[in-house]
């Protein structure tokens, strides 16, 4: 069972570090979370459609008795019905 076990963590360290060989070689860095704004500096607008959260910017609109909805996709947009009915 102790052999097993010093297996198992030989594996994981060798494992460990030909992938830190790997990432420093080729360059690939791990990916940083989004950033709270955009670069524009754009709002967030939470689409009713499906809840998603999208850069106003980058949103499809829709005017609905006056109001602008912000949608993220054409489907989405194509897919609300919310005041309409």
């Amino acid at each position: 069972m102790v052999r097993l076990i010093l297996l198992f963590i030989l594996l994981f360290l060798g494992y460990t570090l030909v992938s830190a060989l790997l990432r420093t070689l080729t360059g690939n860095r791990p990916a940083s979370p989004p950033p709270e704004k955009t670069a524009q500096g754009d709002t967030m607008v939470k689409d009713p459609q499906c809840g998603t959260y999208v850069p106003r910017g980058d949103a499809v609109t829709k005017v609905i008795k006056g109001k602008t909805h912000y949608f993220c996709s054409t489907a989405c947009r194509d897919a609300y019905r919310g005041d309409e009915s």
